[in-house]
């Protein structure tokens, strides 16, 4: 059992926060660890078959993963390398032959290419004979260094959104310090909250039914890898408190309890995994953590978090030395190493012992290992103090660890502290920013989150690069536009509009809908009005309420271009049929109920047009904003060609605060067209015109 790192009760000594005492007997789940019946067996290939594009181990292999798992990958691998024989599942003849000399299998590890059985010494000898087994140890020991597989000839070494419902503003109750020191209330205000992002889990088990802070959560996938089956809460005989450190930890990250516990990324989907057991200390439940972390791999998981940690073991068990601890000998080291080189970001926690040091897979150069601070941004004496080696920095960074507020085992909140609690923050977060941000590499996330945390310039091994500060790692990638919120306005308009974080001085606002997400499917577009703070504007335009009416979805995006033409835009939504208020966004009274649309955009009457009638477009003469005087209204058709300009007077251009002009529709087929007015050289109002 790895070590969990949180305090239930309080102590003598606050601080003394290692692995919370409980002595109890159970049944062991994997094989008594006093006659060793526990055992990784090594496989020297994965079989004859050739690992090749369009081979047949290759179409099995890529079956494995899901689209999502292999877009992700793209980031950080390329072509033919987007697969590699590692990823191939194990070779199942060589288990079935296992199961013949009477082994039971219990685990499989693809990337390290073994499997844990049960058996006793007798059939276990007999194992050690097969031609295609490489080695077999007690799962007791530390794990034989990896080897190469062996490659079989002709291996070629290749290796949009739907809006949710109506939330609004968000009351995070007691939990609102320890999201607030990482920023994350300004990224939930513009609607982040992880809703496009999969995290996954590793943990004790997770009793998140019928438990009022996850009434909402989206848990996609559960899986018990210690007893084989997809309940991780409690069951039979185990220890009451098995599955509460899980619960906890899940509770700070994906909890939407208003007025209690806000988690940080609340409306995420969920990947849980059980593979610690909380009775015994072995080198099994890395197994079973290694499996895990393969089986997120491959249902495409953005991030993982797990507050386990291993180094010391059971008296029968072998423990890890210092110089193991080196992020390449560990099975768990190894698990999150290879899961970012294909592009997960992994966070563990640091541990809490303090002075003697971390725990791994903290030691694993490419994870993200979290410390612990209190509320007052303090190092807490128990988290377990890092190093600098290899060019590697640990800790990375640190997240509220004392006193953090999170769900208890029977319905209620309690606080508890440790490096444990502080890990899911930061997990979370990094789910934010990729939810804000999907266009953007993962390694350069990672790379944003430190670089703009409170310590960056002068990192150290208590708190690594310090507290992440999630606004300032936003305005690092580039800024982001907000998720969106939808609803109707009494004229029957959809009013669309979505804060947004702009890096630009200048810049236009643009909706564009269309029916499918991507640009060629585009149908049209509007200027949209921008109001409120620079820091965080509030960009909204409306669209015809006919576009609903269509029986078909219709997918809607926001971009911004700046003067120099840099554009930033925002994922593709589907409109929803319904209002549609994303959790953390509040909307001004004013735009929520159209008091800033008049006299502020192109307005046309009646709308839509039908075709062989004429009607009358209402322009504002002078620009807002920039006081520009009407230069010129134009109508386009949907290709970008202009159909006319109506003529204005030019002796009355800036003296008219309106303008009432004609559209010449009466003689124009059926169609989508623009009305587009000028002010200026360059300030420009529209809207779309339907003609039925």
């Amino acid at each position: 059992m790895g070590k969990r790192f949180r305090n239930f009760a309080k102590k003598r000594n606050p601080w003394a926060l290692g692995v919370w005492g409980i002595v109890i007997l159970l049944g062991c789940v994997l094989g008594s660890s006093a006659q060793q019946r526990s055992w990784r067996v090594f496989f020297l290939d994965k079989g004859p078959e050739p690992f090749s594009i369009g081979s047949p181990l290759y179409e099995q292999t890529l079956r494995l993963h899901t689209p999502r798992a292999l877009v992700r990958r793209a980031w950080v691998r390329g072509g033919d390398s987007l697969l590699t024989l590692a990823d191939a599942p194990v070779y199942e003849p060589y288990i079935d032959s296992l199961r013949r000399l009477g082994a039971s299998v219990r685990l499989r590890v693809r990337w390290n290419n073994y499997v844990v059985v049960e058996a006793d010494s007798v059939i276990v000898e007999r194992l050690r004979g097969l031609p295609f087994v490489a080695a077999v140890q007690p799962t007791h020991q530390v794990p034989l260094p990896r080897t190469r597989v062996r490659v079989t000839s002709g291996e070629r070494g290749s290796g949009g959104e739907t809006l949710p419902v109506v939330c609004g503003e968000l009351d995070y109750g007691a939990s609102w310090r320890q999201v607030q020191m990482l920023e994350v209330p300004f990224l939930h205000r513009m609607g982040f909250t992880g809703d496009s992002v999969l995290v996954g889990l590793l943990d004790t088990g997770f009793r998140w039914r019928g438990h009022p802070a996850f009434e909402h959560i989206a848990v996609v996938a559960e899986w018990d890898f210690l007893q084989g089956d997809s309940v991780t809460a409690n069951e039979g005989t185990e220890h009451p408190l098995q599955d509460t450190h899980g619960t906890m930890v899940l509770s700070v990250v994906g909890a939407f309890w208003p007025g209690q516990l806000i988690g940080v990324a609340p409306m995420a989907r969920y990947i849980l995994a059980k593979t610690e057991d909380i009775s015994r200390e072995r080198h099994v439940e890395e197994d079973a953590y290694a499996a895990a972390i393969e089986w997120m791999e491959a249902l495409g998981v953005d991030v993982i978090s797990s507050s386990l940690g291993y180094r010391d073991f059971d008296s029968l068990e072998v423990s890890y030395t210092t110089e193991q601890l080196d992020g390449r000998t560990t099975i768990v080291a190894r698990a999150v190493t290879m899961a970012a080189q294909r592009g997960v970001i992994c966070v563990t926690a640091m541990g809490n012992d303090g002075r003697r040091g971390l725990v791994s897979p903290a030691d694993a150069d490419s994870v993200v290992a979290v410390a612990a601070v209190d509320s007052t941004e303090q190092w807490a004496p128990f988290s377990s103090v890092g190093f600098r080696q290899r060019g590697v920095l640990r800790p990375t960074v640190a997240a509220m660890g004392v006193s953090v507020v999170a769900a208890g085992p029977r319905g209620q909140w309690v606080r508890a502290s440790g490096t444990s609690l502080a890990t899911p923050l930061v997990a979370g977060t990094l789910a934010l920013l990729i939810g804000a941000r999907p266009d953007v590499p993962p390694w350069r996330i990672r790379q944003a989150l430190l670089e703009t945390a409170s310590r960056a310039r002068a990192p150290d091994t208590l708190v690594g690069y310090g507290v992440p500060r999630a606004a300032q790692a936003l305005a690092s990638l580039g800024g982001a536009l907000g998720t969106p919120a939808v609803w109707k306005l009494p004229s029957g308009a959809i009013r669309v509009a979505c804060y947004g974080f702009i890096p630009f001085r200048s810049f236009h606002a643009w909706l564009q809908w269309a029916a499918q997400p991507r640009e060629d499917a585009v149908e049209g577009y509007l200027l949209m009005r921008v109001t409120g703070d620079n820091g965080m504007p509030l960009l909204y335009g409306d669209l015809p309420g006919v576009l609903l009416q269509r029986g078909q979805p219709v997918w809607i995006q926001v971009w911004v271009e700046s003067a120099e033409g840099k554009k930033l835009s925002s994922r593709w939504y589907v409109l929803p049929q319904q209002p549609s208020f994303p959790c953390g966004v509040e909307i001004p009274e004013s735009v929520l109920h159209g008091g800033e649309d008049q006299g502020r955009t192109v307005q046309i009457l009646p709308h839509p047009v039908m075709a062989g009638q004429e009607c009358v477009a209402r322009v504002p003469g002078i620009y807002p904003g920039s006081q520009q005087p009407l230069s010129s209204v134009c109508l386009w058709d949907m290709t970008g060609r202009l159909v006319e300009c109506v003529s204005l007077l030019p002796e009355r251009l800036g003296q008219v605060p309106e303008w009432t002009v004609r559209l010449p529709t009466a003689r124009l087929s059926p169609g989508l067209y623009w009305v587009e007015a000028t002010y200026g050289k360059a300030e420009r109002l529209g809207a779309p015109l339907i003609l039925y």
